[in-house]
């Protein structure tokens, strides 16, 4: 058996284990492998060849200075696709009392991704809906360029017909 630090297992054998958590965050969120471990294995597939998508998740406690940290994180390590995450919190679980963002400064948020990641894709992803509610239409004309359709692992979605007429509204075409 090869020692993982100076043979990097083949891509094959990585699993992602879902969005970047702040740094200073993340041994409070993940209890398996800490962030730099997230790092090495994005760096290792990147070695490989592979087209990364790895966005993270807001509204865990971080300061406004920690999500743009998180934003250049995910620029220095060269990521094409970035699910943007929101918190929604679930009863029962270590964060069910946390408190929203107000979508204004979501907006500023993705706002300040587009700038520091000007050509990666931004996809407004998990808790749109409940922390943007009227306002995920903003969302598009701060920057981002994609959604995540649909429900999504442990809450329902936004129907999908519904999603389709806002991207129209706000005048941009639908890409296939």
């Amino acid at each position: 058996m090869s020692n993982p630090a100076i043979f990097p297992p083949p891509a094959s054998e990585i699993v992602s284990e879902g969005p970047l958590i702040p740094s200073h965050l993340f041994s409070k969120i993940c209890s398996t492998h800490s962030f730099r471990d997230r790092v090495k294995t994005i760096e290792v597939l990147k070695e490989q060849g592979f087209s990364i998508c790895c966005g993270g998740i807001i509204g865990l406690g971080e300061s406004p200075q920690q999500r743009l940290e998180l934003a250049f994180s995910l620029r220095q390590l060269g990521i094409d696709c970035i699910p943007f995450n929101i918190l929604n919190p679930r009863p029962g679980t270590p964060l069910e009392h946390s408190e929203s963002i107000p979508p204004m400064e979501i907006i500023k948020t993705i706002s300040l991704f587009r700038l520091v990641l000007p050509k990666g894709t931004i996809k407004i992803a998990g808790g749109r809906e409940a922390n943007l509610r009227d306002l995920q239409s903003l969302a598009l004309l701060a920057g981002a360029n994609g959604l995540i359709v649909g429900n999504y692992l442990t809450t329902p979605g936004r129907n999908a017909e519904d999603d389709l007429t806002m991207i129209r509204d706000v005048g941009f075409q639908i890409k296939a």
